[in-house]
């Protein structure tokens, strides 16, 4: 659900904070109750009755914790799920080293560093198993006002404050800083208390607590988005909306309204649901691949039949970028590939791809591995491309990237000339279309009787292993001659002599690359 931002008007502030420190004081009485197992029914009866509010303002408190409480669920798999990957790869790195300091032995050689670093990773390894125990057997933890700004009170000189009191003023404002109002499509405005018209009208219903100091209704005008105002137009076009056995005035869709207040503004956030947007992208007029790459984004087009007809490459520069910069860098490249997309109305494929394990083990790779999967930003790309795919209706499809690369290196890249990049896009493109992946005929000697009924992928892990350690120049380099007869077919043809074809033993690999 897509969100779009304005700057309230500054009338309305001493309101907003009223408002905020209002639902500030609920959602910290009803966060513990909630994870004492009470019902929501008598959460809300009660704190009613405490604060004088509304039942709807209960629930929009209701409503955001609970999203809070799912945030931290999820998140705590997500640790669980690196602390695992981190683990094993300290007892992988553990393994080895022991292999090491035995091979050390018997050339009667020191192993005290060996036996040093082991001790380290043991001890550490020890400390991640106690994080994953804790955090398994733990309860919902939420700190208001986020844990970072709690531990500055005890840092105050490093923080450049003066006193407590002015961290205390700070902490404050940090725990009141924001308040939602979910949406329903069965109002006026599709908001029950935060109603919004396309004149760019507001009016929030006032909390009965706070009626004397405001009145019944607080009002501003000249509220506009900057960018997606139309998509908050259709949103609050009024309907007639069914509720129960009567109807009532209601809008299109539901409007979310999330006041926050950032640099003493506030800042007015909507969330809408966009409408059904029919896409135009079908299969039937190919696909474009997209690879991202640490320093590019490379992409290719192919018919249905699975030929090259364009393809590109974005040179990209997300190293020590901020989050802002790398968003942008990858929406510009990101829009340049779906003017394509509309351009031969073909879908969008990418790579389905999860980082987040291979991160969690980057103290035990390489320096070099580690920059490069560090500066890799896979996610926040995927992210941008579903959103933008859907504003220009075109569909984006996910696909396993097993052995891309190398088919693209094998059938592709001497074929159209293509570099690594945009030959492994082709592939992504190709099997988007399901179109075959069988081997080269020149690399039929790995093919076995029994192998008929495997998956074409086996043939590629083959394959795989044998050209591991061997660099992509020496592999074209390589002009080998082998007498082996074709599985299921007739001899090489004088044609074929000279083709360069894929030796079968890593001992041939490497005396020709020698």
């Amino acid at each position: 659900m897509p969100t779009y931002q304005t700057i309230l008007p500054p009338n309305i502030y001493p309101f907003l904070e009223s408002m905020a420190s209002l639902y500030s004081a609920i959602e910290k009485r009803m966060h513990p109750a909630l994870l004492a197992g009470e019902k929501i029914g008598d959460i809300e009866k009660r704190l009613q009755n405490e604060f004088q509010v509304d039942s709807t303002t209960v629930r929009n408190v209701y409503h955001d914790l609970k999203g809070k409480h799912s945030s931290i669920k999820e998140l705590k798999k997500t640790q669980a799920k690196e602390l695992k990957s981190t683990i094993s790869s300290i007892k992988k790195s553990i393994t080895a080293r022991h292999k090491r300091a035995k091979t050390k032995l018997k050339k009667q050689q020191s192993t005290k560093k060996h036996r040093f670093i082991i001790h380290q990773k043991k001890r550490r390894l020890a400390i991640k198993q106690q994080k994953l125990e804790k955090l398994k057997n733990s309860d919902i933890s939420l700190c208001f006002g986020t844990k970072k700004l709690f531990k500055v009170q005890y840092y105050l000189e490093e923080n450049n404050y003066t006193s407590h009191n002015e961290w205390l003023s700070d902490w404050r404002k940090a725990r009141t800083s924001s308040l939602v109002m979910v949406g329903s499509k069965t109002y006026a405005g599709g908001n029950q208390l935060c109603r919004l018209d396309c004149n760019g009208n507001l009016a929030i219903t006032v909390p009965p607590c706070l009626v004397k100091d405001y009145g019944g209704k607080v009002a501003a005008s000249n509220i506009s988005f900057r960018y997606g105002q139309e998509f908050v137009d259709i949103a609050l076009t009024p309907t007639r909306q069914k509720r129960g056995t009567s109807y009532r005035n209601g809008t299109e869709k539901a409007v979310t309204h999330r006041m926050v207040r950032r640099d003493n503004k506030w800042y007015l956030h909507t969330y809408v649901e966009l409408p059904d947007i029919p896409r135009i992208s079908q299969r039937k007029n190919g696909a474009i691949g997209v690879d991202l790459n640490v320093d590019n984004i490379a992409w290719a087009y192919c018919d249905r039949e699975g030929n090259l007809k364009d393809k590109g490459q974005i040179t990209i520069e997300l190293e020590n970028k901020s989050s802002r910069e790398a968003t942008h860098i990858l929406s510009l490249a990101i829009a340049q590939i779906l003017e394509k997309a509309v351009h031969y109305e073909c879908p969008v494929v990418i790579e389905k791809l999860d980082f987040s394990s291979k991160k969690a083990r980057l103290r035990e790779q390489g320096k070099g591995y580690a920059k490069m999967i560090s500066s890799f930003a896979y996610s926040k790309f995927a992210e941008l491309v579903h959103s933008k795919a859907k504003l220009s209706a075109i569909q984006v499809i996910e696909v396993n990237p097993a052995y891309s690369s190398l088919i693209g290196m094998v059938k592709f890249m001497s074929l159209y000339g293509l570099n690594s990049g945009t030959s492994a896009a082709l592939v992504l493109a190709r099997r988007s279309l399901r179109l075959s992946e069988r081997l080269p005929r020149v690399c039929n000697a790995l093919v076995q009787p029994e192998d008929c009924a495997k998956h074409v992928w086996t043939y590629w892990g083959r394959i795989s292993k044998l050209l591991k350690g061997c660099r992509r120049h020496s592999y074209f380099e390589m002009k080998v001659r082998v007498g082996v007869k074709l599985s299921g077919r007739e001899p090489p043809s004088k044609s074929m002599i000279g083709t360069p074809v894929i030796p079968s033993s890593t001992s041939a690999l490497g005396a020709t690359s020698a």
